[in-house]
């Protein structure tokens, strides 16, 4: 009788506790994703606001050090200066720096939308996707 038991320590796991296992992961893995995806989209979204925040906050600089807000045109100049930017803000949407696009809009309802406008440099406008009114 002792060798019939000693066989029986040897063997590995059943089909059926194989199979429990899996269901177990499976369903533990259908509620984390969803909390994942979620969690991942507000925090690009918080990061692009505060891009966008951070990129409002150096105009007003660059204002009080020209006496105008830069033009249309020369965004990209601006987002490169070192005297303002250690480095260019990442749009965490493309994962590359903010450009300017040579003002045309293109996919203006895709997340991680972002235009600046100024004519004469005396005001500017933001367009941003998602909608980051708040910042003030």
């Amino acid at each position: 009788m002792k060798r019939n038991e000693k066989k029986r320590q040897l063997r590995g796991f059943t089909l059926v506790e194989l199979v429990v296992v899996l269901v177990i992961l499976g369903v533990l893995v259908t509620l984390a994703v969803p909390r994942f995806t979620t969690s991942a989209t507000k925090t690009k979204q918080t990061t692009f606001c505060s891009n966008v925040r951070t990129i409002k906050s150096q105009l007003e600089l660059y204002k009080m050090s020209t006496g105008a807000y830069p033009v249309t045109a020369s965004l990209g100049v601006f987002l490169n200066d070192p005297n303002y930017f250690e480095s260019a803000p990442v749009n965490p949407y493309t994962s590359s720096a903010f450009q300017y696009n040579g003002g045309t809009i293109t996919n203006s309802t895709a997340a991680g939308y972002f235009t600046y406008t100024s004519t004469d440099g005396s005001a500017y406008t933001i367009t941003a996707s998602p909608d980051c009114s708040n910042i003030k």
